[in-house]
């Protein structure tokens, strides 16, 4: 094991005692959060320079993506501020160049000319619903890029109005190995339109699918 990763485990630990940052409980169980988000990395990552996290919390799986490949930048974006200050402490505390931290909504953020489309590839574990997730996540993603999460399983095809409405191409669901979970991956076509992503909360209120 690479000693940042111990150090990284330790650090989410130590903080998950005063900020619920994950359900885990001991070092083994944090070890095993972190190597579950290694499937990302059996996905192609050719021409992809710049990366945003959406929802990091603790910092999965965008930190120890960051840690394995320094020449890419990632930007975490968490919406709540004590989990945004351990991201922004970890990321000083292992000396991480290539990683960043936008604090806020993704509604909001989504919105702002210096984050829209701005994006190789939109990442995220669980922060919300597959339907939710492409509303929050596609407005950053440049087209060309595309959207990469780790999801429960599910039926792509019920995604794929959604996807579309918001410039996406036809979502799929690909299982790197046995066992190493599912990725949503939803690349993105065009420019997504204007009207999205709708007001803080509508998203996840009124999912567009």
């Amino acid at each position: 094991m690479r000693p940042e990763i111990q150090r990284y485990a330790e650090l989410l630990l130590d903080w998950n005692r005063a900020v619920n940052l994950t359900g885990a409980r001991t070092l083994e169980e944090v070890l095993a959060q972190i190597a579950a988000g290694d499937v990302l990395l059996a996905v192609p990552w050719t021409g992809i320079g710049r990366v945003i996290d959406i929802g990091s919390g603790g910092g999965l799986p965008g930190i120890p993506l960051a840690l394995a490949m320094p020449q890419v930048h990632f930007t975490l974006l968490e919406a709540n501020r004590r989990k945004a200050a351990f991201l922004e402490h970890l990321a000083a505390n292992l000396n991480l160049r290539n990683v960043a931290l936008a604090t806020g909504r993704a509604e909001e953020l989504g919105r702002q000319p210096a984050l829209r489309e701005q994006f190789d590839r939109a990442i995220s574990r669980a922060a919300a619903p597959p339907a939710v997730l492409l509303e929050l996540a596609l407005p950053f993603v440049r087209p060309g890029g595309d959207l990469v999460a780790q999801v429960s399983p599910i039926d792509p095809q019920l995604l794929e109005p959604a996807a579309r409405l918001l410039g996406g191409g036809p979502p799929r669901l690909e299982r790197p190995g046995d066992g190493a979970g599912t990725l949503l991956v939803v690349p993105k076509l065009v420019p997504t339109p204007a009207g999205f992503p709708r007001r803080t909360g509508v998203p996840n209120r009124k999912p567009l699918a």
